[in-house]
């Protein structure tokens, strides 16, 4: 017998095949008639492994079964589209429930790749195909429950939800002892206990330290005498981690980044990515991500600084997650204010990731500014200027702009806080040139601190940029002092021009 046979986390084991706990009462739902079916968990809980296994135990065909995959119609907007385009028929309720009581299972694997409208939509029809006997097997993440029940409260009592997680010792030893049999091999006894505690009870993750140990001792298919395999665990986790670098790294790095891959400025993402992987928990609060990453600053213009990235990072969080493709591994809840790990293989690779690379692949910031760029404008501005601020805060860029400092603003000397705003505590000083701006007291007084700031700094510090064509030339500011226009650029490409300013690898 071949050892891709016995073990292999990449298809159906067969040989080493254990049930698990959630097997009976899974196959007690789909002999319930009128009963839809969830199964939920994260990749490489054996999900697929178990709802194929359920229904054949069951004496439930493929002929049976009308099976799918979210994968394969990911961009569809409509599921009744879907089924549309399944059976030649209209995409109309009436014509495809035909089709679909033929079968005694629409399973629906991946169900979370659906689109989002298409997801939606079959929330909503479930609880009418079940009055018409059509039921639904769906397969997916842990939020496929919630969203489904989270449509109709209702449908709760017409659909069984099943939570596939992490195995037991119990479990984990079984699969080891038919893979022992099967190749005629036995594990040392330290090691069989490092290749299950290594698993963290994850399916997937026992099959390939398995597979990985007996690669090692050349055991690539049934031996003829009993072969004893001993274990190198920093080896084999160093294995494991670059078999799920292709599917992680990534989309770790991508996190770390921030913001639509800009480098965060203040590598508050990394900090967050840091705080996530050291802390070996599969939940952290808010609160204790803000005392792991900045309550232990001493130093209270550096804590000042970091707070504010901190808050301006935790709020664009559950974006950046989602435009890196981990939502179905790392989620951010503002509501209950955590950061949870729903996939147990990410928690291992996390576990085991050597940060450092991380850290390699994003442009390290040591700014020691609070605020990477404040902007000057005239009151008239604002409606425009407002948009490049919500353009460079998507960016996970932290802009001084006065409207979001009301409460700090609020009974101080403004000429004093302005002053050290413009001259001490920003990075690079935006001038939004209109011809209101040479004309109003408050640009006047700003750019006046700006230009003493800018005789002091070692790089460039006052960045214009020209709301309009035609701005007549700002007294004070040196004609050879390059502009960007806005008429030439959109606010957007504006933003990714600052951006890029801001994280250029010759920048320190």
């Amino acid at each position: 017998m071949e050892l891709s046979d016995v073990f292999n986390e990449a298809k159906i084991p067969t040989v080493t095949y254990v049930e698990p706990k959630e097997g009976a009462p899974l196959r007690g739902s789909l002999l319930t008639e009128g009963k839809h079916v969830t199964l939920v968990g994260p990749s490489g809980s054996g999900k697929t492994t178990l709802a194929e296994r359920s229904l054949q135990e069951l004496g439930i065909g493929a002929d049976k079964v009308l099976l799918m995959s979210g994968r394969t119609h990911s961009v569809a907007s409509s599921i009744l589209e879907v089924f549309g385009q399944q059976f030649a028929e209209p995409a109309e309720l009436g014509a495809v429930t035909p089709f679909l009581a033929m079968y005694d299972f629409i399973l629906i694997d991946d169900v979370h790749h659906l689109g989002t409208l298409a997801r939606q939509e079959l929330a909503q029809l479930l609880k009418l195909w079940h009055e018409r006997d059509v039921r639904f097997f769906l397969i997916g993440i842990a939020k496929t429950s919630e969203e489904l029940v989270g449509s109709d409260p209702e449908l709760a009592i017409r659909n069984d939800v099943h939570q596939l997680g992490t195995q037991d010792r119990e479990f984990c030893s079984r699969v080891v002892e038919l893979g022992e049999s099967a190749l005629n091999f036995e594990f040392e006894d330290d090691s069989r206990n490092r290749v299950i505690e290594a698993s963290r009870g994850i399916p997937s993750v026992l099959q390939a330290t398995c597979r990985i140990a007996c690669i090692d001792a050349d055991v690539v298919r049934t031996v003829e005498d009993k072969t004893v395999v001993s274990v190198d665990l920093p080896r084999l986790r160093d294995t494991i981690v670059k078999m799920y670098d292709p599917r992680f790294f990534d989309r770790v790095v991508a996190v770390a980044k921030g913001k639509r891959q800009a480098t965060s400025v203040h590598d508050t993402y990394l900090d967050i990515v840091t705080e996530l992987a050291q802390s070996a928990e599969s939940e952290v609060s808010r609160e204790g991500l803000y005392h792991a990453i900045v309550g232990r600053i001493g130093d209270p213009a550096e804590k000042n600084r970091k707070s504010t990235s901190f808050y301006n990072c935790i709020s664009n969080l559950p974006d950046v997650i989602a435009d890196a493709g981990l939502s179905d591994a790392l989620l951010y809840d503002p509501t209950s204010a955590t950061l949870s790990i729903d996939d147990p293989a990410f928690r291992f690779y996390l576990d085991h990731l050597a940060l450092e690379r991380v850290r390699q692949r994003i442009n390290i910031r040591t700014s020691g500014f609070e605020y990477d760029v404040a902007v000057s404008f005239a009151g008239e501005d604002r409606p425009t200027v407002l948009g490049l601020v919500q353009a460079l805060q998507d960016r996970g860029v932290l802009v001084f702009y006065d409207f979001d400092q009301q409460a700090m603003l609020w009974g101080k000397d403004l000429r004093v806080v302005l002053a050290d705003v413009y001259a001490n505590r920003a990075r690079y000083m935006l001038i939004c040139l209109s011809s209101n701006y040479p004309e109003r007291d408050w640009p006047t007084f700003e750019f006046e601190v700006g230009k003493d700031a800018a005789d002091r700094r070692t790089e460039e510090y006052l960045l214009p940029v020209a709301l309009a064509e035609d701005i007549p030339h700002l007294v004070g500011l040196p004609v050879t002092v390059a502009y960007l226009n806005l008429a030439e650029l959109t606010i957007e490409q504006l933003a990714d021009a600052l951006v890029d300013k801001l994280t250029r690898p010759e920048n320190p």
